[in-house]
């Protein structure tokens, strides 16, 4: 089982023995591991999209800024105070990433390697990614902030998961991804299910090409609804067997006593090692049909209290919830349970 302590703005995780510590620090003074940033091979579009240099490079700016206040920041450089914000938050992808260099001259980096670094993060954050097409096509399909989402998922070093209606999309069969879209599109996406079940494959399909360590937390009483039909909850719930035994990947199952915040639907937490310099931690809430960010602070910052109360929802999920061998008898009585019909 995992279980998570604080140390300073950091965590440290165990899984079965293996420890998984973020707070070393590097010879500039932030919290990480001295790792240069591997940018994305020619070719190697799988990984390679905005979102990852984006919060690189806005968690460096932000660093950076130290005191002064973003407006001061952003009047020199020709972004509005608006833009500057969600620059340094990695929110956005870069139209134009040559505007970074006004912004690095605002801050004092000289040219050298580290301002080279920075400029091509600033490029590597302009990079659309595979995910760019199918939102062009049909932006409803794929909302902006499950956009981002996607494209920061694969390039986790950790990921923490807590689903509380529908086994998680990443863990979903081709039959179940389909029937839980059906029933849970909105009315004016009924047309679009295709074109979103399509880009829910090929997300399942590219994580795990290289996963992440996660842990996925569901509730029981998600297993137990029926989605179509006995026969496609029987397939999903053997696949959810298989995912027990994935390396890389753990299932929990929360038993319907166990108490869980009413007001979460879906949360996701992303964190990030091994990087030159310390990268904030995210989380993904989503609810009501959108999506909400939350950063982790960086090295002196105080958290913000949305993310501090979503944190605190999963850390004691991580801790209250049952290990695989009882997880994984929750998963056999939900088998049964569809197999009786």
């Amino acid at each position: 089982m995992w279980e998570t302590c604080s140390a300073k703005h950091a965590s440290v995780f165990s899984h079965e023995g293996v420890p998984m510590v973020d707070g070393a620090i590097n010879d500039d003074g932030n919290d990480g591991v001295v790792v240069p940033f591997q940018r994305p091979g020619p070719g190697a579009d799988a990984g390679g999209s905005w979102a990852m240099p984006a919060l690189l490079l806005g968690a460096r700016l932000r660093t950076l800024r130290g005191v002064r206040k973003q407006k001061e920041v952003a009047e020199t450089s020709g972004f509005s105070k608006s833009q500057y914000s969600r620059i340094e938050a990695g929110e956005i992808r870069l139209d134009k990433p040559e505007g970074i260099a006004l912004i690095l001259k605002k801050l004092g980096v000289r040219p050298g390697p580290d301002f080279e670094q920075l400029m091509q993060l600033a490029r590597d954050a302009s990079v659309k990614g595979w995910v760019a097409p199918y939102y062009a096509a049909n932006r409803d399909a794929v909302p902006s902030d499950l956009m981002r989402l996607i494209e920061l998922e694969t390039r986790a070093s950790d990921l923490f998961s807590v689903e509380t209606g529908v086994v998680p999309g990443l863990l979903q069969t081709d039959g179940y991804r389909r029937v839980v879209t059906e029933a849970t599109v909105m009315a004016n996406q009924r047309g679009m299910v295709s074109h979103i079940v399509k880009v829910r494959g090929e997300r399942h399909e590219r994580f795990f090409e290289r996963p992440p360590r996660s842990v996925f937390f569901i509730k029981q009483s998600a297993l137990l609804q029926e989605f179509g039909s006995p026969e496609i909850m029987v397939e999903q719930m053997e696949q959810l067997l298989k995912y027990v035994e994935t390396p890389q990947i753990g299932v929990r199952v929360i038993p319907m006593k166990l108490p869980l915040a009413s007001q979460v639907s879906s949360l996701t937490r992303l964190v990030f090692n091994g990087h030159q310099f310390a990268v904030p931690e995210l989380i993904y809430n989503e609810w009501g049909g959108h999506g909400f960010y939350y950063r982790g602070p960086l090295p002196g910052e105080d958290p913000e209290p949305g993310f501090v109360n979503l944190r605190e929802i999963i850390d004691s999920t991580m801790l209250t919830a049952p290990g695989r061998e009882d997880s994984r008898a929750l998963i056999i009585d939900a088998l049964e349970h569809h197999r009786d019909g």
